[in-house]
């Protein structure tokens, strides 16, 4: 059997690190950086022992947002997904339109998507 480990690397643009920054704060997420032998790394501790790592790159090194949109996509679970998604609204995180109206999805800084599940 197999099943999803508790930990993402995600490759963007060194132009959003900043709003990379503002959006898991506002998740809760625990800063960690820098990452010990990695360069241009932030990595972002969550509930659960988890982390989503974001290595920063020169802005013509990254995908595009049109090349995220296609990349996998995650999944946060957060303790109250309308109250983050408010959160999320008021620091200006795009929505994503989804057939899925179960969940609401974001397109993160430098174009990846994700949506939010409670816990």
């Amino acid at each position: 059997m197999v099943s999803l480990g508790k930990n993402v690397k995600l490759t963007v643009p060194r132009s959003v690190q900043d709003r990379v920054r503002a959006l898991f704060d506002a998740l809760g997420a625990t800063l960690v950086t820098p990452v010990p032998g990695i360069r241009n790394m932030d990595a972002f501790r969550m509930t659960g022992g988890g982390s989503a790592g974001f290595v920063y790159v020169p802005d013509g090194e990254a995908l595009t947002v049109e090349q995220m949109r296609i990349a996998p996509w995650l999944e946060l679970a957060v303790d109250d997904a309308a109250r983050a998604a408010a959160r999320l609204d008021e620091l200006g995180i795009p929505r994503v339109d989804y057939h899925d109206r179960d969940h609401v999805y974001f397109a993160g800084p430098g174009g990846f998507v994700f949506r939010l599940a409670g816990t």
